[in-house]
């Protein structure tokens, strides 16, 4: 597992070292970022007519779209700013991102249930959220340096293994929407 959360950290920084499009470190401004969000909105379009000449299903389409733009987002914000400051910020935003998209997926996925199966969405989504708080809390334990060694780089993995939990789940509930609704 740890070789797994060195694999994504070298992959973070092997994006950061091959995508610095300025030559120092910049902060992110609102300026910036509305620069960032007009990138991603006509990669978005391009994509998304990739993937309809490609027969993708509807509700995948919509799905990869979103995902893609949140870790474009992620990219994209880390080339201006690859500070540690900078991609630990990245990293958590896009985890609030992919929040985001797991409330709307969950949402989804509670329309099309029967009113009695709901019950196991919402008991599963409740011990889902209290693995998360309590995992959130072990990563914070294991990035002490006492375990960890420390050095600013344990910062990056806890932020990472946070996105992770995040974005795993809203993959889960994604395709538990798309069984479901039969959308395969």
């Amino acid at each position: 597992m740890k070789k797994l959360g060195l694999i994504a950290l070298f992959l973070l920084f092997s994006i950061v070292a091959f995508s610095q499009k300025t030559k120092d470190p910049v902060e992110v401004t609102v300026a910036i970022e509305k620069k960032i969000a007009s990138d991603i909105a006509k990669e978005a379009d391009v994509l998304k007519a990739k993937l309809i000449k490609d027969n993708d299903h509807e509700y995948s389409i919509e799905f990869e779209l979103d995902t893609f733009r949140v870790h474009r987002y992620m990219q994209l914000y880390i080339n201006y700013d690859w500070t540690t400051a900078g991609m630990r910020m990245a990293t958590y935003e896009a985890a609030a991102k992919y929040d985001s998209l797991l409330n709307k997926y969950y949402k989804r996925l509670m329309d099309v249930l029967k009113p009695e199966d709901k019950k196991a969405l919402i008991a599963a989504q409740k011990a889902w959220l209290t693995f998360r708080d309590n995992e959130r809390k072990l990563i914070d334990v294991i990035g002490k340096d006492e375990y960890s060694g420390g050095g600013t780089i344990q910062q990056l993995i806890d932020a990472s293994e946070y996105l992770d939990l995040i974005e795993k789940r809203t993959i889960t509930l994604f395709q538990h929407y798309m069984r479901a609704t039969q959308s395969y």
